[in-house]
């Protein structure tokens, strides 16, 4: 009898890492996770050091991607605020498993790698932080559905805003697109997400703590 119980867990264990992605683990409760991971364009970067970066360049661990630029005056702060809130609670939870954060600048023209890096240490000096010219950017943009407007002001100073959503793109090792989060959003429940959304990627397949 012990000798098939054992065959049975075995068997069990083994069906967890022959299941397809999108069958291991709980769903997230309000991230919407795409069906297959889906490549992205490679887009050549400038950092907020100033060194030249690719998309590709954050293989190797999951990535939480945001578009903003450092002018905004509502969504990006209140948004890179609760991704700090969400790093910081991963990182009580499962310290290994705390989220890289990838700011991409949409106001090339404004915000230099130094504006950029000095904007995000007022959140969290960890998160990443790049632009690329317009025409750099449009192809990852138009990949992930990214609406982008200038509203110029008219009163003749050169001002204008930069109109965006507040979407959060979760990228796999890979640095493929596996799930997106709308606003708004509530960072113990997106850290939630992103545990869950750890667990149905990885390639352990180990689970998380507090997924």
């Amino acid at each position: 009898m012990l000798r098939i119980l054992i065959v049975v867990l075995v068997l069990l264990v083994a069906a967890m890492f022959v299941l397809p992605r999108g069958q291991r683990g709980a769903a997230p409760q309000n991230a919407t996770e795409l069906p297959q991971p889906t490549p992205l364009a490679d887009v050549r970067f400038v950092d907020k050091s100033g060194r030249e970066a690719h998309l590709s360049d954050f293989k190797g661990d999951f990535t939480l991607l945001f578009f903003g630029f450092t002018n905004c005056p509502d969504v990006c702060p209140l948004t890179l605020s609760m991704l700090a809130q969400v790093r910081a609670d991963v990182a009580q939870r499962a310290p290994r498993f705390t989220p890289r954060v990838l700011f991409v600048s949409v106001d090339p023209g404004r915000d230099t790698p130094e504006r950029i890096a000095a904007y995000l240490n007022g959140f969290d000096a960890e998160f990443a932080g790049v632009t690329a010219p317009d025409a750099e950017l449009a192809p990852l943009l138009k990949q992930l559905g990214v609406a982008v407007e200038k509203q110029h002001d008219h009163s003749g100073g050169g001002n204008y805003n930069v109109v965006h959503n507040s979407a959060i793109y979760v990228l796999d090792p890979n640095a493929e697109w596996i799930a997106v989060s709308t606003g708004p959003h509530d960072p113990k429940v997106f850290a939630s997400d992103y545990l869950r959304l750890r667990q149905r990627h990885g390639a352990s397949g180990a689970r998380p703590p507090g997924a």
